[in-house]
């Protein structure tokens, strides 16, 4: 296998993509095709048993991030969207400050090539493309994405997560990759074609990152993409939520021109929601808090009246049998 030149601009593969639709395979494969990660990765369980090649203190920073906006990785952007400019707000800054030397350390280790993923990494972006411009890297975006009836069904299992809360996840998560990359996604792989033609993904992969074709390359895949990782896959094929069909369709084509349009769409549909969202909670809080100063009021009232009549009918009141 071929290794990259130490003179060329230092490449960073950012791998994108929902969570439990293949991101762990994808970055498994590429692992394999000389794509180093970091040392402390994820370990296996139930749900994903060869790993998941993940870095945990990525992923660790990821979500305090979240936290610090009131959110979690499952929480929608549009029930809880986050603020404008979010990434250059001073509370950021120590985050941004971790993230840029963990990626530093891996580069030192790693030489010209690095990889990472994590699917809170596509509504963080904006924070990761200054982390990328400020160190001089050449990020190659790869987005996988798997039909979001599979992914809701893992999820699902795995989180008890609402189907159709799972496919707005699926669609912001798409869409954010999409928009915050500018359109300049590298690779759009899809889970099944691991399983369908593995080969014919791993070629295509390869020449859009700029990898080394290794000789092994079946046995590689052989040694990695196995039937029993096809977990939730079924032939039901229905949608709950309008874009979900017309964007799977676009990812499976890799229709740039069409994704574009359909998450600009989306975009518009997103930000009307989250306005609407927005005044609607702020008038229930309203009256949450007119309700809860209105017992408030009651209850003094109450109180008062309780001491007067303890006075009309000559009985102490707590305070004077103390």
């Amino acid at each position: 296998m071929s290794v990259p030149d130490p003179t060329d601009r230092r490449r960073i593969v950012v791998l994108l993509g929902m969570h439990r639709a293949g991101t762990s395979v994808t970055m498994n494969v590429l692992n394999a095709l000389g794509v180093p990660l970091s040392d402390d990765l994820m370990p296996a369980t139930n749900f994903n048993a060869k790993g998941y090649f993940e870095s945990l203190e990525i992923s660790k920073v990821h979500d305090e991030i979240l936290k610090l906006f009131g959110m979690l990785w499952s929480s929608s952007t549009i029930t809880h969207p986050l603020p404008a400019n979010w990434w250059r707000l001073p509370q950021v800054a120590p985050f941004k400050a971790q993230l840029t030397q963990i990626v530093s350390r891996e580069f030192d280790k790693a030489g010209s090539l690095w990889g990472f993923k994590d699917p809170r990494t596509a509504r963080l972006l904006p924070l990761w493309l200054e982390i990328i411009d400020e160190l001089h890297l050449e990020p190659k975006y790869v987005l996988v994405t798997r039909h979001p009836t599979d992914v809701a069904r893992s999820l699902h299992e795995r989180e008890r997560v609402n189907p159709i809360h799972a496919e707005l996840l699926w669609i912001e998560h798409n869409v954010d990759a999409l928009v915050n990359t500018q359109g300049k996604i590298d690779a759009i792989v899809e889970y099944r074609r691991w399983f369908d033609d593995p080969r014919e993904q791993a070629i295509y992969l390869i020449d859009r990152i700029g990898l080394g074709r290794p000789d092994n390359l079946q046995e590689i895949l052989d040694g990695i993409v196995s039937p029993d990782l096809q977990h939730h896959s079924t032939s039901d094929r229905t949608f709950n939520l309008p874009y979900c069909s017309e964007l799977y369709d676009a990812l499976l084509q890799r229709d740039k021109p069409r994704l574009e349009a359909l998450t600009n769409f989306f975009q518009v549909t997103r930000n009307f929601s989250q306005v609407v969202t927005g005044l609607v909670q702020r008038e229930l809080m309203g009256r949450l808090n007119a309700a809860n100063a209105l017992a408030q009021e009651q209850a003094q009232r109450a109180a008062v009246l309780e001491a007067q009549l303890r006075i009309l009918q000559g009985r102490p009141d707590s305070a004077g049998q103390a």
